[in-house]
């Protein structure tokens, strides 16, 4: 008796592993994470559409498309073909294409902004975008659906973001003034140029990088036409002697976006030439006698002992 149910056993279990359909399969999902504004995209979905059975003579044959097979118990070929339906694309949950391969037009597209298909290169795996702007960034999902009886559906989706690097800046103001002097206060801004997403600027004083909160001024950023941001950020800072180098200050302002976008970045550099220690004693010396109480006291004593001795050398004389 324990022979016989184990028999069945074994039965049963046949037929269902012959009876096991592997359905609909996404294979892989390509949208390119960054693009430039003008530039093409190319999204692709790439699928699996499987009506195959298992049985003993297609274990053996794991990914093949169609598959016939004799079923040794029940006497009758099964042949089976999962069919596609349709593929359909979305922005920001939003359809923009669809390929329908049974339909007298397979392909058809809708007008979404900042989305131009072109349909004589897209097709059921495939969807190339046109002429980019920033508002084709956003999520892009793709979704396949089998048709009758297993009305299998699978998607995939991935972000793109279109970027607009910067053509010019950054640009630092106050850079034509030629020197500051010790316990002077160095006032400075930053302007970056027009970009998409907004470019993130960064004071280096002799490259090193400015990190003292209380150096650094923020100031809102601007969003021009088009979508581009301009940003600023300030500098002011006291100058003292170990600000200056071999003689020399080196402030650079540098603007960059994400390393993967923009690689390197762009920056402005402005230098001055410590002045000359004497040059302010130098114009301490040249006030007029109106300007005499500006004068350090020292100053005044030695030239207050010069005129005493001269007189008292006179006075000698005429003795």
């Amino acid at each position: 008796m324990l022979l016989v149910s184990n028999s069945w056993i074994s039965v049963l279990l046949g037929i269902l592993s012959i009876s096991v359909s592997l359905g609909l399969k996404l294979k892989t999902v390509r949208i390119p994470p960054y693009k430039f504004r003008g530039e093409s995209a190319l999204l692709e979905c790439h699928y699996e559409l499987n009506g195959q059975r298992k049985g003993p003579s297609s274990l053996e044959s794991g990914n093949r498309r169609h598959h016939g097979y004799q079923n040794d118990y029940l006497g009758e070929r099964y042949e089976e073909e999962e069919k596609l339906y349709s593929i359909k694309w979305y922005k920001d949950n939003e359809e923009f294409y669809r390929y329908v391969p049974s339909a007298s037009q397979p392909i058809k597209s809708y007008k979404i902004e900042g989305i131009r298909v072109d349909p004589n290169h897209s097709d059921g795996t495939k969807v190339l975008l046109r002429g980019l702007t920033l508002k084709s960034s956003g999520i892009y999902r793709c979704e396949i659906s089998a048709e009758a009886p297993s009305f299998d559906s699978v998607q995939g989706e991935g972000r793109m973001d279109v970027i607009f690097v910067p053509r010019d800046g950054p640009h630092i103001s106050d850079s034509e003034r030629k020197s500051y002097h010790i316990g002077e206060t160095m006032e400075l801004n930053c302007t970056s140029g027009r970009s998409y997403p907004a470019s993130t600027l960064q004071w280096y004083l002799n490259d090193l990088l400015v990190t003292d909160p209380n150096n650094i001024i923020h100031y809102p950023s601007v969003q021009n036409q088009h979508g581009l941001i301009t940003t600023f950020l300030g500098l002011s800072m006291v100058v003292n002697h170990r600000h200056y180098i071999d003689g020399t200050i080196r402030i650079k302002c540098v603007a960059s976006l994400s390393p993967i976008l923009w690689r390197g970045g762009q920056e402005s550099i402005v230098q001055w030439e410590q002045p000359p220690i004497d040059n302010r004693v130098a114009m301490l010396l040249v006030k007029s006698v109106g300007s005499l109480q500006l004068l350090h006291p020292w100053v005044l004593l030695v030239s207050l002992i010069l005129y005493l001795r001269h007189m008292f050398y006179t006075r000698a004389e005429l003795v």
